[in-house]
């Protein structure tokens, strides 16, 4: 039976193997995005450090623009809140803010205490504006996209099936602690960030 025969260009002279419906042979590895992008250096961890806030009242702890001309994605956002002195623990809220422009988190800009690469060997730096917050700060001009309740000390870890951020956009987190609380470490991590750069 006539066929097509497909050598090897690299000149070993290896020829292609073919099933008997005429499919060729191949070996794949399939591999995430975020896995590729990993590998390719443009992961990275965002940390505001541990943050004590000093009443009930709302206080901005995050805010990150991106500053990029790439997509940047967030699959996952990291939040943590400690024992509250003073405030019984009935419930302290996390706000995630979509598209926010200002307050005193970026007015006061101060920042964050851990911004990574993933990629120990690589010296690419995160384009974006990272600020971390402080007890009373604000946050303006962006409209509310996400509530997480915790009941009590510790870690949440929320999965987002991605938060697309195009260039020139903006999140921000929230926290409130329990009423009554005078002294209450907290912080809250993008976990990871990395820009998109194989296509939607």
């Amino acid at each position: 039976m006539a066929g097509i025969q497909v050598i090897d260009g690299q000149g070993s002279g290896t020829l292609v193997g073919v099933t008997e419906d005429n499919h060729i042979k191949t070996a794949g590895r399939t591999r995430s995005e975020r896995d590729a992008e990993a590998l390719a250096g443009q992961s990275y961890n965002i940390n505001t450090g541990i943050i004590t806030l000093t009443s009930a009242n709302e206080s901005a702890v995050l805010y990150y623009k991106n500053t990029d001309t790439v997509d940047h994605v967030i699959p996952a956002i990291a939040l943590y809140a400690g024992n509250s002195t003073g405030g019984s623990y009935g419930q302290g809220l996390w706000q995630v803010e979509r598209n926010p422009t200002g307050g005193t988190i970026v007015s006061n800009a101060t920042a964050v205490a851990m911004n990574a690469n993933n990629d120990y060997g690589s010296s690419t730096i995160l384009t974006a504006s990272v600020y971390k917050g402080a007890e009373g700060y604000t946050l303006t001009g962006g409209t509310d996209h996400i509530l997480f309740g915790q009941t009590s000390a510790g870690r949440l870890f929320a999965s987002l099936t991605y938060l697309r951020l195009a260039p020139g956009s903006s999140v921000g987190i929230l926290y409130t602690p329990p009423a009554s609380n005078s002294s209450q470490p907290v912080y809250a991590a993008l976990a990871p960030v990395f820009r998109l750069t194989l296509g939607r």
